[in-house]
């Protein structure tokens, strides 16, 4: 008889490729930053459509609201952290609207302040650390259930997020993004940003926006090394995206189906989608899960 696991919380999918699916431009840097004052009806459509395909989760569309990143945009100083403010509060409003009120957890985004793919650009520790600090207290000021650092990719930007919402009275979760099965993204062996995480009283352990191909093995390595909670949210292409979210090929509904299965006998306790994904993604991920002997 086969042995019955609980269900994975599914966490929606990808907001920015979304929104320009849907004829909004996002152009860099700001990106999707902006979306929640220029066109917020469109975000609450799409955490909407999240949610009934199948979404326990809702990811607010804070990843690029940050006053960095307007000030990038020519912003000033003052007018940078105003509109950032701004636009996070909207973005956590929306995403409360969109979910089922008791049901639907909302997570409050934090992705690296430069861009997540380029580790190098990691400002420093003492910078990150006081900008984290600053969107750590928004977000929860906000009323997000949890906060989710996602994309992580370098070691140190790890440490300063942690550090600097250590005083957070809610949950945090961290997600990491691999260059290969046993790195981030930047060179950081995986073992040691696991052992990182493990004291310092991280509620869950994700890995978001890294290849079906070279999950497997990580997901072992992070089942061997941590007994907490854990989660996954690949992207859905055959090969990494570009720096505003493209995918030139993607995998097949198959592959991926059956992705979600491994993770799920796996244990996972959380599944999703990153890149390239859509409402589809997030119905085929619950109807994969609805099909297995929960």
């Amino acid at each position: 008889m086969k042995k019955k696991r609980i269900k994975p919380y599914i966490l929606d999918g990808a907001m920015g490729t979304e929104l320009i699916r849907r004829s909004v431009n996002l152009p860099l840097p700001l990106w999707s930053g902006d979306a929640n004052l220029t066109h917020p009806e469109t975000v609450i459509q799409i955490h909407q459509d999240y949610v009934n395909a199948g979404a326990d989760i809702l990811t607010t569309n804070t990843f690029r609201t940050t006053p960095r990143t307007y000030l990038k945009s020519g912003f000033t100083n003052t007018d940078s952290t105003k509109r950032a403010l701004k636009s996070l509060n909207a973005a956590v409003s929306l995403a409360r609207r969109a979910g089922r009120k008791e049901y639907t957890i909302i997570a409050g985004s934090i992705a690296p302040l430069e861009d997540c793919y380029s580790p190098e650009l990691f400002p420093g520790y003492t910078t990150a650390e006081n900008e984290f600090v600053q969107l750590s207290e928004w977000l929860e000021n906000a009323g997000v259930d949890v906060l989710l650092f996602e994309t992580m990719g370098c070691l140190q930007e790890i440490k300063a997020a942690i550090s600097a919402s250590s005083a957070i009275n809610i949950p945090r979760w961290v997600s990491l993004i691999l260059k290969d099965k046993d790195h981030l993204l930047d060179g950081s062996d995986l073992k040691n940003a696991i052992k990182y995480l493990a004291k310092n009283n991280i509620d869950i352990i994700l890995i978001n926006c890294t290849l079906i191909s070279i999950l497997d093995h990580a997901l072992k390595v992070l089942n061997e090394m941590w007994s907490g909670s854990w989660g996954v949210y690949p992207n859905t292409g055959v090969s990494m995206p570009s720096k505003d979210g493209h995918i030139t090929e993607m995998v097949s509904d198959n592959e991926f189906s059956s992705a979600i299965k491994g993770y799920a006998d796996m244990g996972a306790n959380v599944v999703g989608a990153c890149c390239g994904s859509t409402p589809k993604t997030i119905q085929l991920i619950q109807n994969t899960l609805e099909n297995e002997s929960i």
